[in-house]
């Protein structure tokens, strides 16, 4: 059954293709209506001379025809060289003798060099055609060939030039390594030594060394666990720059010029690779769902590509964007904030906090289609459980009082606000997200500091009440206690002298002050609390770009009764790190410094 006619007609410009329906019912006068109806068309596009040549024969069989003839559009016996100087007229004649001496000697050829009339230079490659398609392969010798300082031959068959001329302007990595499992992923918690690992990097005479170890205290040091052996057997580097781990240790994040890498297992093996050239900073999904890479643009460069984010299971990209031009925290980075349980994303600017759904990458707005709005924002942190954000705003003027706010996500719902004047706040979460501490800084009309105020808002508890703590002397740190309900003040007095540790704890109606010290130095500047509470290390840190600290350290901690004890006075000159392990069985303190090639730059490549 026929179900269209096609002529091809020439006319006009050349040819054109001519499609008319047949309807079923004049099919049983086809061998007239195909005549009828092609003649019919031909009128009526003004061809009638054409039409009075239409022959009423039935024509060849087409089942019979010859298959048209394909055109070979290879060029085997052809290469492109480039990267070659981009030289005027007078200098064409030099640069081919140079060509014909490095060329000429894998067989009789032709070359073509052309020239660009607007610049009237060349472009910067020649073509050659070989008469024996054997002698290509002998004429790549050349490429990676140096033939000055600036320019090294890349030699390409006709064939593959055309192939990478068509690619797509966006890069589009290719799929490696296939989507993997991560049944093995945690089989480090099953030690049977009960042991921990530990990331370390490290120069040694002048190379750079990236090692995990075990922390076995049985063997009273660490006992090596991977340090890349299998990528120097194959004479790679497994490390080019830095090294993160994932917040649950499923993966070590290795820095490369041309992205990241992540590896797993018990093996640590490489499990996929995520593209983005001079990646500075990483920041991993709490759920370790997603990694957030960004390569250190400022606001106004790279409006499209400085931040990506991958889902990290399959490798693709879900959203790419410009540098913000407001970090919640201040400093360069970070300019998004994960909530606890990776469902959320979210950035600010001066007056709006968006907030992006990861599942679809859309912004939670209100009925209106507006984003949460606030007058002079400063700041917002996400509760480290539960999807409540916490705000701060400054003060503007007389008519607009500083304020906190608790908003629910993704309802939008406001929990709780107050409000301040002529004063300075920070916000303190403890870690399990039951309480927030508003630090206040009540100051003079002159700007001088007149007294501190711990707000402590009970966020878990009907109408979130707040507890009022207000302290005298200056406050140089507030620190939580691990998944407690206790939390410790270094304080001094207003010239940096009387050094003194104050802990206070939450009782079920009031917060009561249960212990002071006086400390022996007034260098000490932090309270790491082991992540289970309890213990504490009061210790004296150098700042990053700072002095150089004392590094005194004492270890204490508290008992059921609330009782303090001094454990153990040591030091450690020029401390920089502090560091529980999960556990809160072990502790480190280190001295660490950047590498000479961690200034942005990288020394190998992936």
């Amino acid at each position: 059954v026929i179900q269209a006619i096609f002529a091809f007609v020439a006319g006009g410009g050349g040819a054109r293709l001519v499609e008319s329906k047949v309807s079923p019912g004049i099919m049983s006068d086809y061998d007239e209506s195909v005549y009828d109806l092609a003649k019919d068309l031909l009128v009526e596009d003004g061809e009638k001379d054409i039409a009075d040549y239409l022959s009423e024969g039935e024509g060849d069989d087409f089942n019979k025809l010859e298959p048209p003839s394909s055109l070979d559009e290879s060029f085997p016996n052809t290469v492109v060289v480039g990267n070659l100087p981009k030289v005027g007229e007078a200098k064409t004649a030099k640069l081919m003798g140079v060509l014909n001496k490095l060329i000429d000697k894998f067989g009789p050829n032709e070359k073509h060099m052309p020239t660009n009339p607007e610049t009237n230079e060349t472009y910067g490659f020649v073509i050659v055609t070989f008469e024996d398609g054997e002698c290509v392969a002998a004429a790549k010798q050349l490429n990676g060939m140096q033939l000055d300082k600036a320019h090294c031959f890349k030699v390409k068959s006709m064939d593959e030039f055309n192939e990478i001329a068509d690619r797509p302007d966006e890069f589009i990595p290719q799929r490696t390594l296939n989507s993997f499992s991560r049944h093995d992923f945690r089989t480090w918690l099953s030690d049977k030594k009960c042991r921990e690992q530990i990331l370390l990097r490290y120069t040694k005479a002048n190379v750079a060394e990236t090692e995990i170890y075990w922390h076995d205290t049985m063997a009273g040091s660490p006992v090596l666990c991977y340090g890349g052996e299998a990528q120097k057997a194959a004479g790679k580097v497994w490390c080019d720059w830095r090294v993160h781990w994932s917040p649950q240790g499923s993966y070590v994040a290795t820095f490369h010029q041309q992205g990241i890498a992540l590896w797993a297992g018990p093996d640590f093996e490489k499990k996929m690779r995520l593209p983005m050239n001079n990646v500075q900073e990483i920041d991993f999904s709490p759920n370790e769902e997603f990694v957030l890479m960004w390569n250190g643009s400022h606001p106004s460069s790279d409006p499209d590509t400085a931040v990506a984010i991958f889902h990290i299971l399959t490798g693709r990209c879900v959203r790419k964007c410009r540098t913000p031009m407001v970090t919640p925290g201040g400093g360069d980075f970070p300019h998004f904030l994960w909530s606890s349980d990776g469902k959320y994303l979210a950035e600010m600017t001066d007056s709006r906090i968006l907030v992006r759904d990861t599942e679809t990458w859309e912004l939670i707005k209100d009925a209106e289609g507006a984003p949460l709005k606030f007058n002079n924002l400063s700041t917002f942190q996400w509760a480290p459980k539960g999807n409540v954000l916490a705000a701060w705003t400054l003060e503007k003027d007389n008519s607009h009082p500083a304020r906190l706010v608790l908003v629910e996500i993704p309802s939008r719902a406001e929990l709780a606000s107050r409000s301040r004047t002529q004063c300075e706040a920070v916000m303190h979460w403890q870690s399990e997200g039951d309480y927030l501490c508003l630090q206040v800084t009540k100051l003079s009309k002159t700007g001088k500091r007149v007294s501190t105020n711990m707000e402590i808002l009970r966020t878990r508890e009907k109408q979130i009440p707040v507890d009022v703590v207000t302290v005298e002397d200056v406050v140089k740190g507030f620190f939580w206690e691990g998944q407690g309900k206790r939390f410790s003040v270094l304080t001094a007095d207003e010239l940096g002298h009387k050094p003194r540790l104050l802990i206070y704890v939450l009782g079920p109606e009031k917060c009561e002050l249960i212990c002071t010290f006086d400390l022996p130095s007034n260098s000490f500047n932090e309270v790491i609390w082991a992540p289970e509470g309890q213990n504490f290390v009061i210790a004296s840190k150098s700042a990053a770009g700072g002095a150089s600290s004392s590094g005194d350290l004492l270890f204490a901690g508290l008992t059921v009764d609330n009782k303090l004890e001094i454990l153990h006075k040591d030091e450690h000159y020029m401390l920089t790190d502090v560091h529980w392990d999960p556990s809160s069985r072990y502790i480190i303190t280190a001295v660490t410094q950047p590498f000479s090639t961690d200034q942005g730059g990288y020394k190998y490549s992936m």
